[in-house]
């Protein structure tokens, strides 16, 4: 569970609090405090799926997580955008793997493609990013409004809303036969998104 996030994406919804999932019966066993409310968390998980909360000071680095002010900033290819992503917490397994499940991604909605969904799958640690196939968008309240089975590598979130009706779109994309999913909640403008990945 988070333990904090930005003020901007509070206000916008409590969807953007992450929630944990790893495999296997997996508990908390050391949940200390920060020493400075700079430092950020890291969930490790051993390989019997037991967690262990620590804390680490600003500056540190994981692949490309950089902790800043206490929250985990990380970007993706190709690295040409200034919007960088923010997450409360990574999660990192015994083979020193880092992923994460849910970001905000301040600043940008619309203009997120496809493609690039494959380099946020790959920055948030998928072992096998992938360019979805089929998005399905549905209204705040949850209420499907629009499939496209046949997506393009180029197809954005502005069409799927467009097509949908709707200026605050949540976006699922999927691929098939792939067990993961990644879900946009955005608001077009201003651009706003919280990203959530089902592994």
């Amino acid at each position: 569970m988070l333990h904090k996030i930005s003020a901007r994406a509070i206000a916008f919804t409590v969807a953007a609090m992450v929630m944990v999932a790893t495999p296997g019966a997996a508990f908390a066993v050391d949940n200390p405090k920060p020493k400075n409310p700079t430092d950020c968390p890291v969930e490790n998980v051993d390989d019997k799926g037991n967690v262990t909360v620590t804390y680490v000071p600003e500056g540190s680095t994981f692949g490309l997580f950089h902790c800043t002010g206490g929250n985990w900033e990380f970007g993706w290819f190709p690295f040409d955008s200034a919007t960088r992503a923010t997450t409360d917490s990574i999660t990192v397994d015994s083979r020193g793997a880092v992923t994460i499940d849910e970001a905000a991604l301040d600043g940008r909605a619309g203009d997120v493609t496809a493609q690039e969904v494959k380099y946020i799958l790959e920055a948030a640690g998928a072992p096998k990013p992938f360019v979805p196939d089929q998005a399905t968008v549905f209204s705040p309240e949850g209420k499907p409004l629009y499939v496209d089975s046949a997506l393009t590598p180029d197809t954005s979130i502005a069409t799927l809303a467009k097509e949908a009706g709707t200026e605050a779109p949540t976006v699922e994309f999927a691929a098939k036969r792939i067990k993961i999913k990644i879900t946009f909640r955005c608001k077009i403008w201003p651009p706003y998104c919280v990203i959530i990945i089902k592994w």
